[in-house]
C-alpha cells in the first residue's frame, strides 16, 4: 500500500509538471505576435481560431490540475474521515457488510468509554512528549550552536558527526535491549522519567543535525557585532541568534514531538503496567484475544490525532513569524 501511494504521488507530480510545461509552451507561442494577424484584419466580434485553441487548452489544463488535486485530497483525507466515521458508530454497525460511509445512528459511546478509563494514559503521553522534546531542544540547540561556531579538531568533529549519523540511521528496535538494560539497572524501568530519557536519546541527534544547518546559515559577523556591543555569548545566543533560527526550532520541535507522541515501540517494551503506559500502548489494548472494540479503538485514534493537529497549526504560524523575525542593528 505504501509503495502504491508513492507511485500515485509520483504520477501526479509528473502530470502536474507536464501541465506546467504545456502551459509554458502555450505562453511562448502566444508571445509570438507575428503568427497572429492584425486585430484590424480580423472581423470584429469574432475570436481568432488560434486564440480559441489556446483558451481551450488552458481550460483543459486548469480542469486537469483541479482533478489531480481532488484525487490526491481524497486519497489522503479518506482514511481520516473513515476513522472519524467509525468512532461515531456502534460496534454492531461497524461489523455490518457492506459497511456504510455515514453513521446511521450517531454514538459517542466510544469517546465516553475512552475518557472514563484512559485519561491517565493521555496525561502520560503529554508529560513524556513535552519533557523529552524540551530536553532535546535545549541540549541539541546548544550543541549545534557550539559545533557551528567553535573550531574543534577534525578528529573530534568527524567522530561526533559519525555518531550522530549512526544513531539516526539505526532502526529504533536496535536500541530496545540496551535501553531496557540501562533503565533496569538505574531503577527507571516502567517510569515516565525512563521514557523521557529514552525518547530524548533518540530525538537529540536529529535536533543537532537539523539545527547545525540553520546556525550555519547565520553569519558569524552577527555574533561578533553583538559581542562588540557589550553582550555576552549567552545574550548574543538567546536574543540575536535564536530568533533567526526560529523556523529550525519549530521544525525540530514538530519532528521530535511527532516521533515521541506516535511511538509505540518504546512505550510497549519499556513499560510493564499502567503506571507509565502511554496513549499508543493503551489504544492497542482494545485489540484483545477474543474481540476488537472498533468504536473505542477509532475513538482513541481520533483523540490521539487532535492534539498534534492543533499543535502543528499553532507552530505553523510560528514558522511564518520566524521567517521574518531576527536581529536589527
Amino acid at each position: 500500500m505504501q509503495n502504491f501511494s508513492w507511485s500515485l504521488l509520483s504520477c501526479l507530480s509528473s502530470l502536474v509538471a507536464t501541465m506546467y510545461s504545456w502551459e509554458g509552451s502555450i505562453c511562448m507561442d502566444s508571445s509570438k505576435q507575428a503568427t497572429l494577424p492584425d486585430k484590424k484584419a480580423w472581423p470584429a466580434g469574432l475570436a481568432h481560431p488560434a486564440r480559441q485553441a489556446m483558451s481551450l487548452q488552458r481550460r483543459i489544463l486548469l480542469y486537469a490540475q483541479w482533478l489531480a488535486l481532488l484525487v490526491f485530497l481524497l486519497w489522503t483525507l479518506f482514511p481520516l474521515y473513515w476513522l472519524i466515521s467509525t468512532s461515531l458508530k456502534e460496534n454492531n454497525e461497524i461489523l455490518t457488510s457492506p459497511p456504510s460511509l455515514f453513521p446511521r445512528h450517531l454514538s459517542l459511546a466510544g469517546y465516553q468509554y475512552f475518557f472514563a478509563n484512559f485519561t491517565a494514559f493521555l496525561f502520560n503521553s503529554v508529560v513524556v512528549t513535552l519533557g523529552s522534546t524540551l530536553i532535546a531542544l535545549v541540549v541539541g540547540t546548544l550543541a549545534a550552536y557550539s559545533l557551528s561556531r567553535f573550531r574543534f579538531p577534525k578528529f573530534i568533529f568527524g567522530l561526533v558527526w559519525i555518531l550522530i549519523l549512526i544513531i539516526r540511521m539505526t532502526i529504533p528496535v536496535a536500541f530496545i535491549i540496551p535501553l531496557y538494560q540501562i533503565l533496569k539497572g538505574l531503577g527507571l524501568y516502567n517510569t515516565l522519567l525512563g521514557l523521557i530519557i529514552a525518547y530524548t536519546l533518540t530525538s537529540l541527534p536529529f535536533v543537532i543535525w537539523l539545527m547545525v544547518s540553520f546556525f550555519s546559515e547565520v553569519p558569524q559577523e552577527i555574533d561578533e557585532m553583538g559581542l562588540v556591543d557589550g553582550g555576552s555569548y549567552l545574550k548574543v545566543f538567546s536574543r540575536i541568534v535564536l530568533p533567526l533560527v526560529a523556523p529550525g526550532l519549530a521544525a525540530s520541535a514538530i519532528m521530535a514531538m511527532l516521533f515521541t507522541w506516535n511511538d509505540l515501540l518504546f512505550g510497549l517494551f519499556l513499560t510493564a503496567n499502567e503506571q507509565a503506559m502511554t496513549l499508543p500502548v493503551s489504544i492497542v489494548s482494545f485489540i484483545t484475544q477474543y474481540a476488537t472494540l472498533w468504536s473505542q479503538l477509532a475513538s482513541g485514534g481520533v483523540v490521539a490525532i487532535v492534539p498534534m493537529v492543533i499543535l502543528i497549526m499553532f507552530i505553523q504560524r510560528y514558522l511564518v513569524h520566524g521567517l521574518t523575525a531576527g536581529a536589527i542593528k
